[in-house]
């Protein structure tokens, strides 16, 4: 069972990607594009809904607790996350930039996220999300050994790297 819901979490997205990164779509209630399905940070620039421009804005302004950030390097070994937003989504706007500068700011290996745009409905076609329980977006999933050992659901309790410490120190 493991390896199959390894499998589908992590090998077959990787199928998907190669062929619908970085989908756009019409968000029905703003008329602007939106991407939907697997993507990655390359997929934000230049979309007409605001989210480039935000994004680079809440990336250069988070400043992420250093002594954090040197403890959490040494938890990520063997870590694989998920990660569901929508670009039409105000806490995404805010939150995924954060999560990309502590990403980045602990050299993680981009090879081991999935990054999955969601639409209003919270349905991304030709993506796991559906067998997620996403709610709320965005959401953060850890894995370890292919096992989810926990969740950063819209918005964290502490800073971010501080959430992301206690979830990976399980």
């Amino acid at each position: 069972m493991k390896n199959l819901i390894f499998f589908m979490l992590f090998v077959l997205p990787i199928f998907a990607f190669a062929q619908h990164l970085n989908q756009k779509a019409t968000d029905p209630k703003k008329n602007n594009e939106m991407l939907v399905g697997n993507c990655n940070r390359e997929g934000f620039v230049g979309l007409n809904c605001n989210f480039d421009s935000t994004f680079r804005a809440e990336y250069a302004v988070y400043h992420a607790d250093e002594t954090t950030l040197k403890k959490l390097h040494h938890k990520m070994k063997g870590i694989k996350v998920i990660v569901v937003m929508a670009t039409w989504c105000g806490d995404s706007k805010d939150r995924v930039p954060r999560f990309y500068k502590v990403m980045d700011q602990i050299n993680f290996n981009y090879k081991k996220l999935i990054l999955i745009s969601v639409d209003r409905s919270k349905k991304a076609p030709g993506t796991v999300v559906e067998t997620l329980n996403i709610e709320k977006v965005p959401t953060f999933i850890f894995y370890r050994k292919n096992i989810e050992i926990g969740r950063i659901i819209e918005v964290p309790v502490d800073l971010f790297e501080k959430d992301m410490l206690k979830i990976l120190s399980k």
